[in-house]
């Protein structure tokens, strides 16, 4: 049977081969019996999210944020997406975890998100400068991505 584990205990699985026609016809169809999954619809994600979007400032956020100098400050992105502000506030002084974390809002990796509005985007480049620059030596907070990473 296809995906199924061999009799020889090595932990390998045993494949039937098929005609790419024939995978392509299958996965059309719902795939093997008894594995087919339902149809994701566009809301199912919303249950999923971590957090409420009416979640408040953290008070270690508020903390973090009169920290900030004025010029960095994401006002706008703890105003509208309070959340993200107190993840960001709690990755703040694990630098490895801060720069993906902010990295991963900066850019879309996983593809098809909306994004965030220019301003709120510019407020997230802006501290992600700020932060790199307090936590890496060099001039400027990208030469990581022109030096390939």
């Amino acid at each position: 049977m296809a995906g199924t584990r061999g009799d020889d205990d090595t932990g390998a699985f045993e494949f039937e081969k098929v005609s790419i026609a024939d995978a392509r016809k299958a996965i059309e169809d719902g795939g093997p019996t008894g594995h087919a999954s339902a149809p994701r619809k566009d809301g199912d994600w919303d249950a999923k999210r971590r957090g409420a979007a009416s979640e408040p400032l953290s008070p270690e956020t508020v903390a973090w944020l009169a920290r900030l100098p004025a010029t960095v400050r994401p006002n706008q992105l703890a105003l509208r997406y309070a959340r993200i502000a107190n993840r960001i506030c709690e990755t703040w002084k694990a630098p490895l975890h801060c720069l993906r974390l902010l990295d991963g809002l900066i850019t879309d990796d996983r593809g098809g998100r909306q994004g965030f509005p220019l301003h709120v985007a510019t407020e997230l480049a802006n501290l992600r400068d700020h932060y790199y620059k307090q936590h890496r030596k060099g001039d400027q907070a990208w030469e990581h991505v022109e030096m390939g990473r």
